[in-house]
């Protein structure tokens, strides 16, 4: 049987295929997910959610209750604006599902997250590529101004970001919501900031749709959680095309949000400790890119990435020999684009120790090449 087009030259992902290599001896630097565990009163909102929560089907867009609390403090009316969803990547595929028609153009950036590349091929539009450039990673307007044209449906925009760790100033933001476009800006890790928060698309335009939610905030990623914010006009085909995708999301994970949410005390404490170890961890791993890789990396204002220089113009060669020969695993830079080559994604969402560890053995590495 012939696999449909639509798939064709789309394949697991890089991140997913070195990560495939892990065995029981790697240090994993690879994985985009949070080495946060559950404190006590959050494994206690699990087992009440999992105890007195509705095991049944909520409406498409979720549970009211919690569309309010997601709405708090947002321009967005939680009856009509707020979808629920199973994780930021069904909302992602809601929402090109919903817009993109093929001939469409979709502006994604490089380096960008793999999922937005794939995304726009899946509903049979090019995606267009719109450059940020290295090494300050600082994304300029006209870069992605000057890339739209009449077949420009949407502008992909991911602050801060995966991989580069990079904030997108507000003034950027605002320019880009007014282009024209629609925006799909993909906030997933707005809670993870180290000196000030990112501002947010929220409310910068009504031609902006914002998908959020709680997978790397809250370590969450297993429970598969998020949402989208739009106008209403927005949301009604996006609620159409998640309700074919995913009918609701777990009933389980939108009781357990609901709960977190309502402790309003509680979570802020979570995310400033979240933050707080984020940024041992970063400073933890910019001191050995420096030690063992002689590279300066910027201090990543978001996330929990570093996107380090190597010495290589194949840097998935070198991350399969890293995981295979070396046991650390880091993401190939060119997995996020053509601007990546020459770069890996390291994860700091990792134990300090394993942190060290695993940039040691690449230090290793790279000088018995003869760097």
């Amino acid at each position: 049987m012939k696999k449909a087009q639509r798939l064709e030259g789309i394949d697991i992902s890089l991140i997913r295929q070195i990560n495939a290599l892990a065995t029981p001896l790697s240090t994993n630097l690879g994985i985009g997910e949070p080495n946060i565990e559950p404190d006590d009163t959050l494994r206690d909102f699990a087992r009440r959610a999992a105890g007195t929560g509705s095991w049944h089907y909520t409406p498409n867009a979720g549970s009211l209750a919690l569309r309010k609390l997601l709405a708090a403090g947002t321009p967005f009316d939680p009856k009509s604006e707020i979808c629920v969803t199973a994780g930021t990547q069904e909302g992602l595929f809601a929402v090109f599902q919903a817009f993109v028609d093929p001939g469409d153009e979709v502006l994604v950036p490089n380096p960008g997250f793999v999922s937005y590349t794939a995304l726009a091929r899946l509903a049979g539009a090019t995606p267009v590529s719109y450059d940020i450039e290295p090494p300050e990673w600082r994304l300029a307007v006209d870069a992605v101004v000057s890339k739209i044209t009449p077949r420009t449906k949407l502008i992909v925009v991911n602050s801060p970001s995966n991989p580069l760790g990079a904030v997108v100033g507000e003034e950027t933001l605002k320019a880009i919501a007014d282009a024209g476009p629609l925006v799909v800006a993909d906030e997933i890790y707005r809670e993870i900031w180290y000196d000030a928060p990112p501002p947010t698309m929220r409310a910068m335009s009504d031609n902006v749709i914002v998908v959020d939610g709680m997978s790397k905030s809250h370590s969450m990623t297993g429970l598969r959680l998020g949402w989208v914010m739009a106008r209403e006009s927005l949301m009604k085909p996006i609620v159409t095309a998640h309700q074919y995708v995913a009918t609701c999301a777990s009933s389980f994970s939108q009781s357990l949000a609901e709960m977190i949410l309502a402790d309003a005390a509680w979570n802020s404490g979570w995310l400033e400790r979240v933050r707080a170890q984020f940024r041992d961890q970063r400073e933890a791993a910019l001191y050995a890119i420096e030690r063992e890789l002689e590279a300066k990396v910027s201090p990543p204002a978001g996330a929990f990435y570093a996107f380090a220089p190597v010495p290589t113009c194949d840097t998935l060669f070198l991350a399969t020999a890293l995981a295979t020969d070396a046991a650390v695993l880091v993401i190939p830079g060119v997995a996020f684009g053509p601007l990546g080559e020459g770069f890996v994604r390291i994860s700091f969402a990792a134990p300090v120790e394993q942190i060290g560890t695993g940039i040691e053995r690449m230090g290793r590495y790279l000088r018995g090449l003869g760097r």
